[in-house]
C-alpha cells in the first residue's frame, strides 16, 4: 500500500511537469519571417565578447557575415584571451570591413568580465540597435533580419531568444536535458512578457535591444558586478519602464555553450545556485522536484518489474500499480519528447540517461550553493569570482591563472 501511494503521488508531480513544460511551449511566442523592406530596417550593431574561444569563435563569426541584413556592422572584443582567440578574430576582420575588432582591457575591480568587455564593444558601435550574442553561438542567415523585424513590430526596447542547444558529448547529453528542461517550469507562463509582472530575465545568448534604452538606463555598468548578468539587465530594463520580451529563437540560432565536463561544470557552478535566487529553500525544492520526476519512476519501475519476474502472485494490486508506473513513464518520456524540440543531438535512447542525468544535475545544485554559501571562489575562463548570496561578485585577480592581466593594453583607446 505504501508502494501504491508513493508511485500515484509520483504520477501526480510527473503530469504537473509534462502540463507545465507543455504550457511553457503553448505560450512561447514565434518568431514569423521578416515582411520589412530594407529601407525599413534599423541599422544593426552586433557585439561578441569572446574569451578563449578559439575553437568557437570563426563558426560564430562565419555565420555573422553570411547574414541576410542590409545595414549591419559586428563588433567583436578578445576579452584578454590566452589562446589564438584575437588572432583569428583579427583574421576575419582583415577579409570583411564589417567586422571591428576590438582588444579588452582589464575589467575594474567589482566586474564581471564579459559585463566590462561589452561595456568597452558598445564605444565602438555605431547601431540603433544593439545584439549582443556570444562566441559559441551559430546564426542562420535569416537569425538578424527576423529577430530585428520581431523587436521593431512588437515595440520592444528589449527581447532575447531562446535558443537551439546543441549537445554533442556524453556529458552535454547526461546532464543538460535535465538541467534545461527543468529551467522551463520556472515561468511557465511567460509571464515575463507582461509589463505588469515583475518577473524579468534574458537568454544571455541573444539580446537585442535599443541602444537609446540601453543607454539610458546605464548598460551593461548598470549589473556590472552581477553573476547572472543577462537576468539582471533584463530586470534593470523592466524595473525602469522598458518593454522586455521572451521568444523562441530555434529558427534563428543555435549555441554549444560547452563541450566537455570540466567547463560544462565550471560554466553551470558559477551561477546556477544564483538562478534559484540563492536561497536554501529553493534548493531543497528543486532538488526534490528533479528527482522525484526524473529518478524515482526508474526506480518504481524496476521495483514493479523484479515482481512480475520473481514469482510474485499477480493481483489487482499488483496490476494497477504496473498501470501506474507505466502511466509515468510514458509521461516522462513525452516530457523528453517535447523539451528535445531546442536540443540538438538526442534520440530516444538517451531517454534511458534521465535518471543518471538528475543525480548528475543535483550534484551540480549542491556544488554551486557550496561555493556561494562557503564563500569559496568560482573558476571561469582563467578568473575567478567569489559570489555572494546578493548575485554579486568580488572578482579576484589571479595572474597565475591569467597571464594576460599583466599585459599592457593592445589597442590605444580609452
Amino acid at each position: 500500500m505504501i508502494l501504491f501511494s508513493v508511485c500515484l503521488t509520483n504520477l501526480l508531480f510527473v503530469l504537473a511537469l509534462f502540463g507545465l513544460t507543455s504550457a511553457f511551449y503553448y505560450f512561447l511566442r514565434t518568431v514569423e519571417k521578416s515582411k520589412l523592406a530594407d529601407k525599413e530596417l534599423p541599422f544593426v550593431s552586433v557585439l561578441v565578447p569572446a574569451r578563449n574561444e578559439e575553437g568557437k569563435i570563426g563558426r560564430c563569426l562565419e555565420s555573422l557575415v553570411k547574414q541576410d541584413y542590409p545595414n549591419l556592422e559586428i563588433v567583436v572584443i578578445d576579452d584578454r584571451s590566452t589562446d589564438r582567440t584575437g588572432e583569428i578574430i583579427e583574421q576575419y576582420a582583415k577579409q570583411d570591413s564589417r567586422i571591428k575588432f576590438v582588444r579588452g582591457k582589464d575589467a575594474p575591480d567589482g566586474w564581471i568580465g564579459k559585463c566590462n568587455a561589452l561595456a568597452h564593444a558598445v564605444g565602438y558601435a555605431s547601431g540603433d540597435w544593439y545584439l549582443f550574442t556570444d562566441a559559441d553561438t551559430c546564426h542562420r542567415p535569416n537569425s538578424v533580419r527576423d529577430s530585428v523585424s520581431y523587436a521593431v513590430q512588437d515595440k520592444c526596447d528589449l527581447v532575447s531568444f531562446v535558443p537551439l542547444q546543441e549537445l554533442g558529448s556524453f556529458w552535454e547529453r547526461l546532464i543538460l536535458p535535465v538541467l534545461l528542461g527543468s529551467f522551463l517550469i520556472g515561468d511557465p507562463f511567460h509571464t515575463v512578457n507582461d509589463p505588469d509582472a515583475e518577473r524579468a530575465y534574458a537568454y544571455g545568448q541573444y539580446i537585442l535591444c535599443r541602444r537609446s534604452s540601453y543607454l539610458a538606463l546605464g548598460g551593461h555598468q548598470s549589473v556590472r558586478d552581477e553573476i547572472v548578468e543577462d537576468h539582471a539587465i533584463a530586470r534593470v530594463f523592466k524595473e525602469k519602464g522598458y518593454k522586455i520580451s521572451v521568444a523562441d529563437g530555434k529558427s534563428l540560432y543555435s549555441v554549444r555553450m560547452y563541450t566537455n565536463l570540466e567547463t560544462l561544470w565550471q560554466g553551470w557552478t558559477k551561477n546556477l545556485y544564483s538562478l534559484i535566487d540563492s536561497r536554501v529553500i529553493h534548493l531543497v525544492l528543486i532538488l526534490l522536484l528533479i528527482n522525484f520526476v526524473a529518478l524515482v519512476p526508474f526506480i518504481e519501475l524496476i521495483m514493479v518489474g523484479s515482481m512480475w519476474f520473481d514469482g510474485t502472485e499477480v493481483t489487482p494490486h499488483l496490476q494497477h500499480l504496473s498501470l501506474i508506473v507505466a502511466i509515468e513513464m510514458l509521461v516522462l518520456l513525452a516530457w523528453f519528447k517535447r523539451t528535445s524540440e531546442h536540443h540538438a543531438g538526442l534520440n530516444w535512447a538517451h531517454f534511458l540517461m534521465v535518471p543518471m542525468g538528475s543525480l548528475g544535475v543535483s550534484v551540480l545544485y549542491i556544488h554551486a550553493a557550496y561555493l556561494v554559501l562557503s564563500g569559496s571562489q568560482v573558476n571561469w575562463k582563467g578568473r575567478r569570482y567569489t559570489v555572494n548570496t546578493s548575485k554579486t561578485i568580488q572578482p579576484v585577480v589571479n595572474a597565475a591563472l591569467d597571464p594576460a592581466l599583466d599585459a599592457p593594453a593592445l589597442d590605444g583607446s580609452d
